[in-house]
């Protein structure tokens, strides 16, 4: 009796081969009894066992393959793609077991099963979709995928607590991020002052979140320099190291005749940054002498070079001038146009010269030496005409 279609599309299920389908067919008996018409069942040699997770353990295993690879947990859309195609896997790679008895000893065989995991790592790495991120795991510091997901937890806290002050304060007191992340801006606060640099409390905020991050905070010298690019200065009231900077720079201006915010107030951030980050500031000593030096004579120039102030220069005729003219020393500035005139682009005077032209000041005929010459000449006078004894 030939055996039906559907016996036929069963028995290929069971994996024989159609040679194996025709000789079960040639081997059933003939005739139109219905107990010998009825199909011959099989005889089972082997079990599947397909092993399906539940959505329970669906989820954890997938989470734990996307947190090992990637770093993060699965996103709802990744569960829900990827929860059928893990489920369609397993019922595929089923395991069987198979029992045999040769002689007196039965033997228990248990073949094949899926291993999720190793199936689920397999597929991302395939998956075009997730090369990318792979790539950028593979080459970045594990330690900042750590943060990255603290990082998550710390904002949808911040979000959950609204415009809630004393909720806000306790997110950032007891999350790993909101600490890790106010200790660092105490840092750059702290780095700050001592540096003299002007920055926002909005500004601090962003480096210091930007610099954790970028886990800037674990290598010293890579948060320093970070910090040297982002701090800004000011031209005028100065503190810390910067303070410090500015008053030396003030003072080199000045023994130079020159007003340092006049001439220099533009550039002064600059140079405060470019020290700030190992520049020496004898660079900017040199800059302000080399406008000072501008329409001196050679020789005067070559110890502006040498690091000689003008103040220094001038202070020979300085104190002539004012012993000449009996006023004190530090009232006489190298703006003064009479102490200039002492040294110009074609000559130096000497100080007898010097004197002579000091004389010539409108100052000189009220000090006590101009009065007492003017009294010598007088008695001289009287003296010629026989006056005075």
């Amino acid at each position: 009796m030939p055996l039906s279609e559907a016996m036929k599309a069963y028995y290929r299920k069971q994996g024989k081969t159609e040679a194996e389908i025709a000789a079960l067919e040639a081997a059933l008996p003939s005739g139109d009894d219905d107990a010998t018409n009825k199909p011959v069942k099989p005889k089972v040699d082997s079990t599947r066992y397909p092993s399906i997770s539940s959505p329970t353990q669906a989820t954890s295993l997938i989470n734990k393959v996307f947190q090992d690879i990637l770093k993060r947990p699965a996103t709802a859309a990744e569960m829900k793609k990827w929860k059928p195609l893990l489920k369609a896997a397993q019922e595929k790679n089923a395991s069987t077991q198979t029992y045999t008895v040769k002689g007196k000893i039965g033997t228990q065989a248990t073949t094949g099963g899926l291993d999720a995991d190793t199936w689920l790592l397999l597929q991302l790495q395939q998956d075009p979709e997730y090369r990318a991120e792979l790539d950028n795991v593979k080459f970045t510091d594990p330690y900042l995928f750590t943060r990255k997901t603290d990082k998550k937890l710390y904002e949808d806290a911040i979000a959950a607590a609204g415009s809630d002050v004393a909720k806000l304060a306790e997110v950032e007191a007891t999350t790993t991020y909101g600490r890790g992340l106010k200790d660092l801006k105490d840092a750059i606060e702290t780095a700050r002052l001592a540096a003299g640099a002007e920055l926002t409390d909005v500004e601090i905020n962003t480096i210091a979140q930007e610099a954790y991050d970028k886990g800037l905070d674990r290598e010293r010298n890579s948060f320093n320099a970070f910090l040297d690019q982002k701090f800004k200065f000011g031209a005028t009231g100065a503190k810390g190291k910067a303070g410090e900077q500015l008053a030396d720079l003030q003072k080199v201006a000045a023994a130079n005749g020159l007003d340092l915010q006049k001439a220099f107030g533009t550039q002064l951030p600059t140079w405060f940054a470019s020290i700030n980050k190992g520049e020496s500031i004898e660079t900017y000593k040199k800059q302000i002498r080399d406008v000072a030096k501008i329409g001196m004579p050679q020789n005067i120039a070559s110890l502006l070079d040498n690091g000689v102030d003008l103040d220094a220069i001038y202070s020979p005729y300085k104190n002539v001038m004012a012993s000449v003219l009996e006023i004190n020393p530090e009232s006489i500035t190298l703006s003064d146009p009479l102490l200039r005139s002492a040294i110009t682009g074609e000559k130096e005077l000497p100080i007898y010269e010097f004197q002579r032209q000091l004389r010539k000041d409108s100052r000189w005929q009220y000090t006590n030496q101009a009065k007492e010459e003017v009294s010598d000449v007088a008695l001289k006078v009287l003296r010629d005409f026989g006056f005075q004894g």
